[in-house]
């Protein structure tokens, strides 16, 4: 049995976490779940229109690699790729779960996420499957790697700007 990394430890690990998060680094992201079943697909799965849930404001740590520029037929733009570290204590409280598709809304700049990853374990240990039993080990956060999109994602309207929403907030899977 493992000295350490127990419940206990973990409990602790989540509150500094969480206070770390809240209120030292407190930066924010507003995330728009996409809402797959109104959203109609060709026979590749790919969509012209997308349909989002409401934002939901989300703490986060976040990584931004730097800009990469490309010179095309359409002229020069430019490629960003960033890591968002969320809280999974915080994910199960809100009853939410990232997915590849979803957009993120930070530093004035729309992200598509493209990877979802939860192999963050405090004490290297999975409490799911370790097999010693789950009083062991926690689940700490998901990373969501995204890349910025070239333009607004449609069907998304910004209410602190005005406009009409025509979406609705999100309530869980």
């Amino acid at each position: 049995m493992a000295l350490f990394g127990s419940m206990r430890d973990a409990k602790f690990l989540a509150s500094v976490n969480a206070e770390l998060i809240n209120a030292i680094v407190d930066t924010e992201i507003e995330f728009y779940k996409l809402i797959v079943d109104t959203t109609e697909s060709d026979i590749y799965g790919e969509s012209d229109s997308k349909s989002y849930y409401d934002s939901l404001l989300l703490s986060c740590i976040i990584t931004k690699d730097d800009k990469t520029a490309t010179m095309d037929d359409y002229g020069h733009s430019y490629t960003r790729t960033l890591t968002f570290g969320v809280s999974r204590d915080l994910l199960e409280r809100a009853d939410f779960y990232p997915e590849v598709g979803d957009i993120i809304f930070w530093d004035n700049e729309y992200y598509e996420l493209d990877n979802i990853d939860a192999n963050q374990y405090f004490a290297g240990k999975n409490p799911e499957t370790w097999p010693n039993g789950d009083s062991h080990g926690y689940s700490v956060s998901i990373m969501c790697n995204a890349h910025a999109t070239r333009q607004t994602p449609q069907n998304i309207i910004d209410l602190r700007r005005g406009g009409t929403n025509n979406s609705f907030p999100y309530k869980g899977r």
